[in-house]
């Protein structure tokens, strides 16, 4: 049976546990300063942002089709969805940056950054969905 939310409820969670993820191993990449989780790090933040377009993507076809939004430039008037776009693109400056070798403790506020839009975005997706 096709339910109009399943598809973005099934591709948001991903993104968001790879990019928590790499936020750990680049914790990890600091205080052991180990090579290998940098390229764990550019892994998982990687996917994330990939999953992350195909979840933006998902997202405002729900939005259409629950009538939340009529159109494209609707999706800027909901926090949520600016936010987790922001949130997306502060995770692909930070991948950038880190894949070509600038200071790896200086981007750790950035991504520190981008978590905390990833969190309160995803609470404000939450609570636009009724879940809480």
């Amino acid at each position: 049976m096709y339910d109009r939310e399943v598809y973005h409820f099934l591709f948001l969670h991903f993104p968001i546990a790879l990019f928590f993820t790499g936020f750990f191993f680049h914790i990890l990449l600091i205080f052991l300063d180990k090579i290998e989780f940098e390229q764990y790090m550019l892994w998982t933040m990687g996917m994330g942002i990939l999953w992350s377009l195909v979840s933006i993507i998902t997202g405002y076809i729900t939005a259409i089709e629950m009538e939340y939004i009529s159109s494209l430039s609707d999706i800027f008037q909901k926090q949520h969805s600016y936010i987790m776009i922001l949130a997306t693109a502060l995770f692909s400056v930070t991948f950038i940056l880190i894949s070509r070798k600038k200071n790896i403790k200086i981007l750790l506020l950035i991504h520190s950054l981008a978590i905390v839009l990833l969190a309160y975005g995803t609470h404000l997706g939450a609570k636009w969905a009724e879940r809480i």
